[in-house]
């Protein structure tokens, strides 16, 4: 799955959950799984999966990091 942002000007898009293939995953990435997540970023990844922007603010996670859930989601 890809996301691509086509725009004219400034865009601010804050950190973002896309589902990603685990076979296309780097032994480098940090996978976590959900119950490894404190509560307020547990909430915080599970309401980013129900919302169509999948913005997440989750202190825990940074852009590249990968949850596993009922599938992998990266942060980008």
């Amino acid at each position: 799955m890809s996301r691509s942002v086509r725009s004219q000007g400034d865009v601010d898009i804050g950190p973002t959950l896309v589902e990603c293939d685990p076979t296309e995953m780097n032994a480098s990435d940090r996978v976590r799984d959900l119950d490894q997540l404190s509560e307020r970023d547990c909430r915080a990844f599970l309401d980013a999966v129900e919302d169509a922007t999948r913005e997440i603010d989750a202190s825990e996670l940074t852009a590249g990091d990968v949850v596993r859930y009922t599938a992998y989601y990266r942060v980008v």
